[in-house]
């Protein structure tokens, strides 16, 4: 009588497949929503940045240099890191547009006319088109 317990070699592998292709399905379905949560960090720190850009315009009448600020600084780091790309800022006297592309695909825009959504930063007048 053979009475040892115990798993077989093959009944192992079978188990290790399976765990392998169920987290296999279980990190593909979660990278759309891993993007869309990089999409809200990166549209909550540009929020951030037109705040700071309208504070500068209010204390000296002008938003040349408010991408010096050290709050907009914070948020442009903050969103760089979130992983926008193709971050880009103009600003003049008084105008200014700012637009990242997200890492879910689009650009978020942001500028002096209180515009804030889906569109390209265009420079000759500073407003998102």
């Amino acid at each position: 009588m053979n009475t040892k317990k115990g798993f077989t070699l093959v009944e192992l592998l079978v188990v290790i497949a399976i765990i392998g292709l169920l987290s296999t399905i279980v990190l593909v379905s979660f990278g759309p929503v891993r993007n869309q949560a990089r999409d809200t960090a990166i549209k909550a720190n540009m929020s951030q940045m037109r705040l700071a850009t309208e504070i500068q315009y209010a204390n000296s009448s002008t938003y040349v240099n408010a991408n010096t600020r050290t709050d907009y600084l914070a948020a442009n780091s903050a969103a760089s890191a979130a992983g926008g790309t193709t971050y880009a800022a103009n600003f003049s006297a008084n105008a200014y547009c700012i637009k990242y592309v997200l890492p879910g695909g689009g650009n978020w825009c942001v500028d002096s006319a209180g515009y804030i959504g889906n569109k390209n930063c265009v420079v000759a007048n500073l407003t998102c088109e």
